[in-house]
């Protein structure tokens, strides 16, 4: 069955679903997108059904207490800077050694990725940055959201990828930020408008609940106002069709994610927000609405004073959410399909400070997880013999490797073209 219109959707719905609709919040960013938007035209899907689940760790994660040298002078050094921040050597989760020769282990907090690792389905990336690191958050940010350390860019390494992989998009779910109701700049794009969703539950067309026998009313309203040919003194053309847009993604996401049955066997934790956003993530892949990319953040991690018990929530956070996501897709035969990846602006400086926290670093570790990964560590671990001069960890991985790689081998798009240059491969897919 060919891919229906949007006309044709309209004309089709009937708009029976007299609940459907779309925030205030939600439809005003769309307006603001598409002020800076071109017309999109007929639909155009990828040739293949994978989807990347983007897992932000905003803050700053300290990559140090993440993973752990367990041998050599690293792990002698590490002792000597962590005086009261180390993790004890008998708690640590051993994965294996590097290339070279360091032993390295999890944060004990880390055991559900511990498990996804043994079975080959996690890789550990090593001293990840860029060169000439900038340590505030917002600048460090913007770089990793555009692959671009030189200058500001005003579209993301994602949003870039939507423009060139979907030139006719007419899929209003292409891709979804699950990230709070934020849009992050990773997913900006030209023509394409990401819908920025904070509950796909309540991502409808809000009317007023006082007067329910009048909410047909309100939607044939709303859709006479946008409906091809009304007058431009109304909306604006590109603005009607955001609206559309807005509205058609609403009623499709409130259809696809009825298809998703939890499992009582498979809990997401409801006191872990990151949970939370990412089983909105499984639903909207348990539609098959097409949705390319997903994104979800969990924040926290500028851990300047009382890092230790801090920290160690946040990773477990991390890990009860992504151990039980992967799961979760396993049970609906969608974890072949689906590739994780983390990523964190900058690392913690190697010495702790004063207040029994780490102060803005440089490069960190990053994670990629799922069925098709091929797992292990990738890297070194950083040299704590050969810091910089304001006592940072040398990257020895350019953060755009990560992103070429999942560029070529996962979306199968040319990264050159997307991120200004080559970047070498690493060989986790």
């Amino acid at each position: 069955m060919g891919k229906t219109t949007r006309r044709e959707f309209i004309k089709k719905s009937g708009f029976t679903l007299v609940t459907v609709g779309l925030s205030g919040r939600a439809f005003m960013r769309h307006l603001a997108m598409a002020a800076n938007s071109t017309l999109t035209q007929a639909a155009a899907l990828s040739e293949n059904d994978r989807t990347l689940v983007v897992i932000q760790l905003a803050g700053g994660n300290d990559g140090l207490n993440t993973v752990i040298p367990l041998s050599g002078q690293n792990a002698s050094l590490y002792r000597q800077f962590r005086s009261t921040l180390e993790i004890p050597e008998e708690e640590i989760l051993p994965i294996g050694t590097d290339a070279g020769g360091t032993g390295l282990g999890l944060h004990p907090s880390l055991a559900p990725l511990k498990e996804l690792y043994d079975q080959g389905r996690m890789g550990v990336i090593q001293s990840v940055g860029y060169p000439n690191p900038n340590r505030s958050h917002f600048r460090s940010m913007d770089i990793w959201h555009t692959a671009n350390p030189d200058r500001p860019d005003a579209t993301g390494w994602l949003g870039d990828y939507l423009d060139a992989a979907f030139p006719s998009n007419d899929n209003p779910l292409i891709a979804v930020s699950l990230a709070g109701g934020r849009l992050p700049l990773t997913l900006r794009a030209e023509r394409i408008a990401v819908p920025a969703i904070g509950n796909v539950e309540t991502y409808q067309f809000q009317t007023d609940p006082r007067f329910p026998g009048d909410a047909q009313n309100r939607i044939q309203t709303f859709l006479a106002l946008n409906q091809e040919g009304a007058p431009q003194r109304v909306l604006y053309e590109r603005i009607r069709e955001t609206a559309l847009e807005a509205f058609e993604s609403s009623v499709t996401l409130q259809q696809g994610i009825q298809r998703y049955t939890p499992d009582p066997n498979i809990t997401y934790s409801p006191n872990n927000p990151l949970a939370r956003a990412i089983q909105q993530a499984a639903q909207i892949i348990a539609g098959e609405l097409g949705t390319k990319i997903l994104y979800v953040s969990i924040g926290g991690f500028d851990t300047h004073q009382g890092q230790a018990n801090r920290h160690a929530q946040l990773l477990d956070n991390l890990a009860d959410a992504v151990n039980t996501f992967y799961r979760d897709m396993q049970r609906l035969g969608k974890d072949d399909r689906i590739l994780m990846m983390t990523w964190s602006e900058f690392g913690r400086k190697v010495r702790e400070n004063g207040n029994q926290g780490t102060d803005h670093g440089a490069s960190a570790p990053q994670f990629v997880f799922g069925t098709p990964i091929n797992g292990g560590i990738f890297g070194e671990h950083p040299d704590l013999t050969d810091l910089s001069s304001v006592d940072d960890t040398k990257f020895t991985i350019d953060f755009r490797s990560m992103y070429a790689t999942i560029l070529e081998r996962w979306l199968e798009v040319d990264a050159s073209e997307l991120l200004g240059g080559s970047f070498e491969l690493i060989p986790f897919l």
